[in-house]
């Protein structure tokens, strides 16, 4: 349901200057079904599916395991349980486990802009792709491997900072949720 939204937000995001090759989200829509066909709107989706279980998945790992390390380490200098702990842990879970997907993350933007080319006729060349091992393969053969980390600084910044306010979020809705279920018990 959300990939068709992700390929509008994209494509909107990579129109260039002043010729811009949607006019509005009804013209998108049209444009891309009548050139793509219903394929147009999953362009991207296999790396997407691989990598919400493991992204997801070390989040959680990252969050745990920060959060027993402050536990047995931080606890003598800082206060556990709090605030504080839930968004450093929260925070720096987020940055892990986005640095471990970032490949296919480039992977799905590549195929989402793919079929898009008129926006991109203009700066030369532009790229065609079979699928996500085509993509991985082409930019390491072609960009180097520190192009598959292309934009590593604003999506851990946007990392950090989503997952430090969803497990911070949690916790304290957590303890609020015990701390009324303890008062109508005493």
């Amino acid at each position: 349901m959300a990939q068709p939204v992700d390929i509008l937000r994209t494509r909107f995001v990579a129109q260039l200057g002043d010729e811009r090759a949607y006019r509005n989200m009804r013209h998108a829509v049209q444009c891309i079904w009548q050139v793509e066909g219903l394929t147009g709107f999953y362009r991207g989706l296999s790396p997407t599916l691989l990598q919400i279980f493991p992204h997801a998945g070390l989040q959680f790992f990252f969050y745990h395991t920060l959060r027993s390390a402050w536990d047995t380490s931080l606890s003598q200098v800082l206060p556990t349980g709090g605030l504080v702990e839930s968004l450093l842990c929260g925070g720096l879970a987020g940055a892990g486990a986005k640095v471990c997907v970032l490949p296919l993350d480039l992977a799905k933007k590549r195929l989402q802009v793919q079929g898009f080319e008129k926006a991109w006729s203009k700066l030369g060349q532009t790229q065609r792709y079979s699928g996500l091992l085509d993509v991985l393969r082409q930019v390491y053969k072609r960009e180097g491997v520190t192009a598959l980390f292309k934009g590593t600084t604003p999506s851990l910044l946007k990392a950090a900072c989503s997952v430090s306010l969803i497990f911070t979020t949690y916790e304290q809705t957590c303890q609020a949720l015990l701390y009324i279920l303890q008062s109508q018990q005493n």
